[in-house]
């Protein structure tokens, strides 16, 4: 029902044409974050919860002889990233759960995931999922904005139309090991993109409010496998 309930609702965005302002607001971070992950030119990476597909895209740059997966659990979000990713022969993309992942063991050498994991139902399948489609030396990399150190992001739970879990740094890290993953590191990545004088409201209720989301950061958590 929970999953059900996210297809609906991300349908809505992709129908409401908000993936290319997804991938505006989340693209500055999220590339920070991709240039920590190390891929080379034989990566097998998977994007979990790829939304219109330009992580996917952008990790496809640096994995030119290998392959990129993006899944979504929304089918018209994976139609559109399917549909802007056709100058891409190294991408593909696939409707799926990140608690059920249709991968073999040992699939990938990396994953990644922007503002996802707060989403799931079951944050700790979901990694277990992840840990398991890892090779031995895999990395996870996952950022998120709305975690319990950044107060002004809590805005938008009440604005949501879906649940979301509230999670602070150590409770991500405690499941990144409970998961069975190692060398877990957090940080906080920041979008330089400055904010407006004029700004009056929309995501935050004041200036200052967008001003203080934007100094705490995204928090970024990186681990990897040792099987």
């Amino acid at each position: 029902m929970a999953d059900e309930h996210l297809r609906i609702e991300f349908n809505e965005w992709a129908r409401a044409g908000r993936g290319p302002g997804m991938e505006k607001g989340h693209r500055p971070v999220g590339e920070q974050a991709i240039n920590r992950m190390a891929l080379t030119a034989d990566s097998r990476a998977l994007d979990v919860g790829c939304g219109s597909g330009w992580a996917t895209r952008l990790m496809a740059e640096s994995a030119r002889n290998g392959h990129v997966i993006g899944i979504d659990i929304s089918d018209e979000m994976i139609e559109l990233a399917r549909s802007t990713s056709s100058d891409y022969p190294n991408v593909s993309f696939e409707v799926a759960t990140a608690e059920h992942l249709p991968f073999q063991d040992n699939q990938f050498t990396h994953a990644f995931s922007m503002e996802s994991l707060y989403y799931y139902s079951n944050i700790g399948v979901a990694l277990k999922e992840i840990h398991r489609v890892l090779q031995n030396s895999g990395r996870f990399v996952t950022v998120v904005d709305l975690y319990a150190e950044n107060e002004p992001s809590h805005q938008w739970i009440p604005t949501l139309k879906v649940p979301v879990q509230l999670l602070s740094t150590d409770e991500y890290r405690t499941l990144l090991g409970e998961a069975g993953f190692v060398n877990i590191v957090n940080a906080r990545l920041h979008d330089p993109t400055p904010v407006p004088v004029d700004y009056a409201g929309g995501s935050f209720s004041t200036r200052e409010d967008y001003l203080q989301y934007k100094q705490n950061g995204s928090l970024m958590l990186s681990a990897e496998v040792r099987k």
